[in-house]
């Protein structure tokens, strides 16, 4: 009678993984930077096809000679870091975030830089559900092999001194190999690096190991937050007035200007901003490409070419000096949160209201940041005889990639539209049509902000301004959604829209010229206005108040 061959597990991931065999660290370390190469950088061989030309012979040679290299640098890195004990845990962590790497530079085009590594870490359930998928799926499960494999490995290793030894040794040959392939073709290099600085962020996964370790690096520094502006108090004229003011600022979220009917677009976006006496400036520029740098920085006194995260956490924000003066400040929440601009006022986050006529099971629309708005207004109250509130809005707005999500389906104007968080899937004009829809319904959203301030305006001198933290891709060149490095983002990232309503109480109580401010909406401002044009709305004398860099100035009577 014949036996049944029974196959255990444990002898079919043997068949499987080359690696069953014992193996020295620095093999182990060869093998996984050769897999890491070949099947987790198509996103990286995929911008090189485009910059070089690999039909000719020139052009092979150098895209073999980067593959090479690549090759080097990753082993270079991943040998320091095959040690007992946490080799294995170490490298299938580093599988899964090297498929997660590949998978969305695949599907949107992004490059993986701190910033991006940050966004991630400060996100929200709701918006990184917005990004989750059956591919992505598809690709983490697809990395459990490679997992399995790295597991079943048996590494030796020597002893201490001569692992050590071994290192040292290693890594001066792949050095010198790697300065071989580089003098090889010097003049190439030094064109194709300083040409295509981001390629090196497509570079996977050196790219996320880097960024993961620079954010880690930042993250776990002691951060003092220093006052600013501590000689802040309300000017004369604030504490003397008769009829108190009320401002809403809205940080609205991934709006790009040319999308807005209001700056000229094609499309009727914006049909009842169309309809208010706004002040509408065109030509207005973002400190950052995502919210995690966008936000603090538009609130910080640092202008866009000295910030960094560093700074702008060691110090107050704008609110702060505000409400130093005296000046109650409200800030609602629809994001995933302010990024620490007003940790010291108060913060509300509405995302987990549970109120059917504006939010779903999934989310609550931006129309919800004004839900009972008017109860929270009584209970602020101001100090020094304060005749100022500062309420801040902070919108979901047209936050990708998965923007039919954004708005209710009786909002949706533009069809058919994009239903997926795919965008690649879609056609251009789907994703386009989805993503206009969102800023149509901002549209709504701020009409009604508006209309609100208007019910206010027996007790108040009401005034509203927008301003959007960072545009976005919509497929342009295959690029999607935002987070590319500032100095290689397109415009469609660092345009946003802009825009003041004031009533006409506000405009005559602060002796604002319209005419002016008129004359001047085609001018060139950035999110380093912010800070001083507030200061000087909420009419608040400091010292870090800078004139030249308010809005305003040069239009009051």
């Amino acid at each position: 009678m014949m036996k049944t061959a029974v196959t255990s597990p444990n002898a079919f991931l043997s068949r499987l993984n080359p690696l069953s065999s014992r193996l020295t660290p620095r093999l182990f370390a060869a093998f996984w930077s050769l897999v890491f190469v070949v099947f987790y950088n198509s996103a990286f061989f995929g911008e090189v096809h485009k910059l070089v030309d690999v039909f000719s012979v020139g052009g092979a040679l150098f895209a073999l000679s980067l593959a090479l290299l690549l090759w080097l640098l990753t082993f270079l890195i991943l040998n320091l870091v095959v040690l007992p004990y946490i080799a294995k845990p170490l490298f299938i962590l580093i599988i899964f975030g090297a498929a997660s790497a590949s998978y969305f530079m695949n599907a949107y085009g992004i490059v993986i830089h701190r910033l991006m590594i940050q966004n991630v870490v400060e996100t929200d359930v709701s918006e990184a559900g917005g990004l989750f998928s059956g591919r992505l799926l598809f690709w983490l499960l697809l990395s459990i092999i490679p997992a399995l494999m790295v597991a079943r490995t048996r590494l030796t290793f020597g002893s201490l001194r001569g692992e050590a030894w071994s290192k040292v040794k290693t890594t001066a040959i792949a050095l010198v190999l790697i300065l071989l392939l580089i003098f090889s073709m010097s003049a190439q290099y030094a064109s194709f690096f300083r040409n295509h600085k981001d390629i090196r962020q497509r570079a996977n996964p050196l790219n996320f190991i880097y960024a993961a370790m620079s954010y880690a690096a930042q993250s776990n520094e002691v951060v003092v937050v220093a006052p600013i502006g501590t000689d802040a108090q309300l000017m004369p004229q604030a504490l003397a007035a008769t009829k108190p003011n009320l401002i809403i600022l809205v940080v609205g979220e991934t709006a790009r200007a040319d999308h807005f009917g209001i700056n000229g677009y094609e499309r009727d976006t914006t049909p009842q901003l169309a309809q208010e006496n706004i002040i509408n400036f065109s030509q207005v520029h973002s400190c950052g490409t995502e919210t995690a740098v966008s936000v603090p920085c538009m609130f910080s006194q640092l202008a866009r070419n000295d910030y960094t995260d560093k700074k702008a956490k060691s110090q107050e924000s704008v609110l702060d000096v505000i409400h130093r003066a005296g000046i109650p400040v409200y800030w609602r929440d629809n994001n995933s949160s302010c990024k620490g601009v007003c940790d010291r006022v108060e913060y509300e986050n509405i995302q987990q209201w549970t109120l059917p006529e504006v939010c779903n099971e999934r989310e609550c629309f931006d129309n919800a940041l004004l839900h009972q708005l008017d109860e929270k207004l009584a209970t602020m109250q101001g100090t020094r005889g304060a005749q100022t509130k500062l309420i801040v809005l902070h919108q979901k707005g047209s936050h990708g990639p998965d923007y039919y999500h954004r708005y209710p389906s009786d909002a949706e104007v533009f069809k058919p539209t994009c239903q997926t968080n795919q965008l690649h899937d879609c056609k251009d004009q789907e994703v386009v049509n989805a993503f206009d829809n969102t800023i149509r319904y901002t549209d709504q959203f701020l009409a009604k902000t508006i209309e609100w301030l208007r019910t206010n305006e027996t007790n108040y001198n009401t005034a509203m301004i927008y301003f959007s933290d960072h545009g976005e891709s919509l497929g342009e060149n295959g690029l999607y959604l935002h987070g590319m490095p500032y100095v290689l983002a397109p415009e469609a990232q660092k345009h946003v829209p802009m825009f003041m309503w004031f009533s006409t109480g506000f405009e005559q109580a602060q002796a604002i010229d319209r005419t002016c401010l008129q004359q001047r909406t085609g001018d060139e401002f950035t999110h380093d206005n912010l800070f001083h044009t507030l200061l000087g709305l909420t009419q608040v004398s400091t010292k870090v108040y800078d004139p030249a860099l308010d809005m305003l100035q040069g239009c009051r009577h």
